[in-house]
């Protein structure tokens, strides 16, 4: 074996493990209403007893429309604002976690009227999803205490 195929062999023998390392521990992000804790949001032991923490903003499709969801280490006073082709969730005395909850979630090549779904802060206290619509729906919004101790809202769009 010349040392060309040495050096190639090594290079593919390390990627091949690195690549069934991060399979085998690949986290696949959060399922509401799972009754087990193996989907639980990143570093979820070190939120803050008594707070109230956005764990996970998420994005479903549905065969009956679609849904965002955020996840909360507790229930959450929240209300809603509809302007210029953008939909608010304002979140009430609520923190985000961990910073990579802000980064948006895109769904404009998903059959929803919703194009991205972004986080923000909203002053000293509060958060917002802000929603930026391709048409002017209005969607249900219901929260529910998830089975692993988080509680969860849902932003549902009909078909």
């Amino acid at each position: 074996m010349g040392k060309r195929s040495i050096i190639a062999f090594i290079v593919l023998f390390a990627s091949s493990a690195g690549i069934a390392a991060a399979e085998e521990s690949s986290y696949a992000g959060v399922t509401p209403g799972s009754e087990t804790s193996e989907n639980l949001p990143p570093k979820a032991d070190e939120i803050p007893e008594g707070a109230i923490m956005l764990t996970w903003p998420g994005f479903m499709m549905l065969e009956d429309g679609s849904s965002f969801f955020i996840q909360t280490s507790k229930p959450v006073k929240f209300g809603t604002k509809k302007s210029g082709g953008r939909l608010e969730l304002v979140l009430h005395h609520t923190q985000v976690h961990l910073k990579n909850n802000f980064l948006p979630l895109e769904t404009q090549f998903f059959d929803t009227p919703v194009t991205r779904a972004t986080v923000q802060r909203k002053g000293k206290k509060d958060l917002v999803m802000i929603f930026e619509m391709r048409e002017d729906v209005t969607p249900s919004i219901t929260q529910k205490m998830g089975k692993d101790g988080f509680n969860y809202v849902f932003v549902k769009f009909s078909p």
